[in-house]
């Protein structure tokens, strides 16, 4: 009995946690229902008014069974399980200007005509829009789409607002275009009409602003209906007087729920009218895609305050809303999206799971079988005023609000936009929006410092252990080099940063002049070809100047590009090309110690040791306490691992230092040539070698062995102390080139 009292209370709790779940989606889909009710006959009356005012009717039935379908299969298949689809009144605003332009076109054609070419307007820029959306989500673009410019976006948002407010002109007065809708307006019943519009969306902007309660706006507007009908008989005014005055839509109030036929469609419709509204209606469908994934990303955002604790998978969604979209084209219905508001409320009011989206489809559903008489009673003002508000709302948001979030440059783009809609058209308006965008990235891009880095050979050297003489020339004639770091992308707009430090160094009086400029890609992501005109002006002034230009980790691609222009890396005398900037600096030094006969590389080991201390009369007891190995390329002289018990002075040739990475491949540290010093680091402090040494040209290499110096500190204190002299030297030098290398990654 003891256990049975928990778990009939675990029973009791989890029903009346269920019986919450259901009020709440009966609740959001009573909210969501209401609003699509509301909506839906503001977007019909939006789209079919004036000469398209025949197609009232039929377009309210398929506002609402489009709404009814978006909301019902997002709510069955999105990954966001209590998702609210609804008809999205942002790219009716862009079709409605469209229809309108197609209307005006077709004054003499028959009304069948107008309204069947306005529903494969509507209809055909759904079916793009869903199309759009399940082959993005196929392909698992979802996320590229959010790249595009927010600026260009807002502008359009913003715009799409100020075609709502054209829109609710066009509602009031009959007449589409904002001069002729203004000129309608003397007429005193218009007037009155238009005033009740602008107060009611007045009324609402207040409202709205100050309640977050979701039943605010409905109880508005159905305060707003119920105070038109009671001031009816008080004026001494009949429901027919009041739709000849054109306070109510012209339609009879016995009007039951209608839908367009396809075929009626198809037969009537005007097609060359609608193949010109096709840019309008892609537009429609890539603002769409980037509401739905802005709307995604605010769901995602607010999970974490929700405590949902779900993934959002926004290809999913756009396969799912796609899907949606085609069957509401397939009626000729508008195109429509999870809203963000509604979706949001049902998680908040504890709608976790996909009753809310079922409960708003049937709410839809029931709306349509009094569609006919919801739209004869509803006041023109109504509509109107709900559309004004709506366009308010993004002009608001969009473009006066958006001057505190954004940059100056950023906000100019969007008044730009909304501008040009305004005063132009959508299209132009969405031209304007991405050419003022590219430029403004080109600009900005090119700002950025395409040079990394800029130094000198005195300054850079490459990873070789040279003699004491070698290096002291190198100190003085590495002036004679010049490597610069590239990074970023190379385009016409950042490549000419590179012309002029070159040409100032060419013409800089002074110094030594130049005679390798070394320039390293291994930072650069690419290039096009204007950039690979600039090279080829660098290269012409290096070749006047008698120079060398050394291209180190030159990519494919760029390479590819270069001969594309007309300039051959591997052909072009002017030209050198190295794997990377190690070995193109150790080309130039190379060449530079060349030209004087101060390499080293056969100068006897007693010069080597009088270059670390100067003249000593002990050195030549130094250079005869050594034993000496003569080495073939490829032979080892060290290897990674072992115990340390020798110490190497390179007397000629040359060897290098290396590791070997995971995955097998040798990563070359050092290359010590004549007159360096190995082996001492691991010796002294007692470790085991840290990398392998191997013989890389026909050596002379000179060993000295713990044994060797252990027996001569206790017997020949002044000889140990002179080679301890000396290897304390080349761990001083190896210390400031490390140092040095530090400060150079650093900078």
């Amino acid at each position: 009995m003891s256990d049975a009292l928990p778990r009939n209370r675990e029973a009791q709790n989890g029903q009346a946690g269920r019986g919450r779940r259901l009020a709440a989606s009966a609740m959001i889909g009573l909210i969501a229902g209401i609003d699509n009710l509301g909506n839906g006959l503001a977007i019909a009356a939006l789209l079919f008014t004036g000469p398209l005012a025949a197609g009232l009717g039929a377009g309210v039935g398929v506002v609402l069974l489009s709404a009814a379908i978006l909301a019902l299969l997002v709510a069955l298949r999105s990954t966001q399980p209590n998702s609210v689809a609804l008809v999205q009144e942002t790219g009716v605003a862009i079709l409605a200007a469209t229809v309108a332009a197609m209307a005006a076109g077709l004054q003499d054609a028959p009304d069948g005509v107008r309204v069947a070419t306005a529903f494969a307007i509507l209809g055909g820029s759904t079916l793009l829009t869903g199309l759009l959306f399940w082959t993005v989500g196929r392909l698992r673009l979802g996320r590229l789409v959010r790249f595009f410019p927010y600026p260009v976006v807002a502008g359009f948002l913003a715009g799409s607002g100020w075609l709502l407010v054209e829109g609710a002109l066009a509602m009031v007065s009959g007449r589409h275009g904002l001069a002729a809708g203004i000129a309608e307006l003397a007429s005193p019943a218009m007037a009155v009409t238009a005033t009740a519009a602008v107060g009611l969306a007045a009324l609402l902007v207040a409202v709205m602003r100050r309640s977050d309660s979701p039943f605010s706006m409905p109880l508005v507007l159905l305060a707003a209906a119920l105070a038109f009908h009671a001031a009816l008989p008080l004026l001494g005014l009949t429901a027919e007087q009041a739709r000849g005055w054109g306070w109510l839509p012209g339609l009879a109030g016995d009007a039951g729920f209608s839908l367009p036929v396809p075929t009626e469609i198809l037969a009537l419709a005007d097609w060359s009218r609608v193949a010109e509204a096709l840019p309008a209606m892609l537009s429609v469908a890539v603002l769409g895609m980037l509401g739905l994934l802005l709307n995604v990303s605010g769901i995602e955002l607010a999970q974490g305050e929700l405590a949902l604790g779900r993934d959002i998978d926004a290809d999913a969604e756009l396969r799912t809303t796609g899907a949606a979209n085609l069957m509401a084209g397939a009626l000729g219905g508008p195109s429509g999206y999870v809203g963000l508001g509604m979706t949001l409320l049902a998680g908040r009011m504890g709608a976790t799971g996909r009753g809310a989206g079922l409960a708003t489809a049937a709410v839809i559903l029931g709306g349509l079988f009094v569609a006919g008489w919801l739209v004869s009673v509803t006041p023109v003002f109504l509509t109107a005023g709900l559309i004004l508000f709506l366009g308010i709302e993004l002009l608001m948001e969009w473009l006066i609000e958006a001057r505190h979030r954004l940059p100056r440059t950023e906000w100019l783009i969007v008044l730009a936009v909304v501008l040009a809609i305004a005063g132009i058209g959508f299209m132009e308006g969405l031209a304007l929006g991405l050419a003022v965008s590219l430029a403004m990235f080109v600009y900005s891009y090119s700002r950025l410092p395409v040079i990394r880095g800029r130094h000198s050979g005195t300054e850079l050297r490459s990873r070789v252990d040279r003699s004491p003489a070698a290096s002291l020339h190198l100190t003085g004639a590495g002036a004679a080099i010049e490597a610069m770091q590239l990074q970023g992308y190379l385009f016409f707009g950042t490549a000419e940063q590179i012309v002029a430090p070159v040409r100032r160094r060419l013409e800089q009086a002074g110094g030594p002049s130049l005679r390798f400029l070394v320039i390293d890609f291994r930072h650069i992501k690419g290039m096009d070809s204007a950039a690979a005109g600039v090279f080829r002006r660098i290269r012409n002034l290096m070749e006047a100047a008698g120079a060398t230009l050394v291209l180190s980790a030159l990519p494919a691609a760029v390479a590819e590009t270069f001969r594309n222009s007309g300039l051959d890396p591997d052909r072009d005398p002017v030209l050198r090309r190295a794997p990377d900037l190690d070995h193109a600096l150790e080309s130039c030094e190379e060449a530079l110690l060349a030209e004087t006969g101060r390499d080293g590389g056969d100068a006897p080991l007693l010069r080597h040791l009088e270059g670390m201390t100067g003249p000593h009369p002990r050195l030549a007891d130094a250079v005869a306490a050594l034993d000496t190995l003569h080495m073939q390329p490829d032979e080892l002289l060290i290897r990674a691992g072992e115990a340390a018990s020798d110490i190497f002075i390179i007397g000629s040739g040359r060897v290098k230092v290396q590791i070997t990475l995971p995955d097998g491949r040798p990563l070359r540290l050092r290359t010590m040539t004549a007159g360096a010093v190995v082996g001492e680091i691991a010796l002294l402090l007692g470790q085991t070698r840290g990398a392998d040494v191997v013989v890389e040209a026909p050596s002379t290499i000179h060993r000295l062995t713990a044994a060797t110096l252990a027996r001569l500190e206790r017997e020949d204190p002044e000889l140990a102390l002179l080679l301890h002299r000396i290897l304390a030297t080349t761990l001083a030098q190896k210390v400031t080139l490390a140092n040095r290398v530090i400060e150079q990654a650093a900078g």
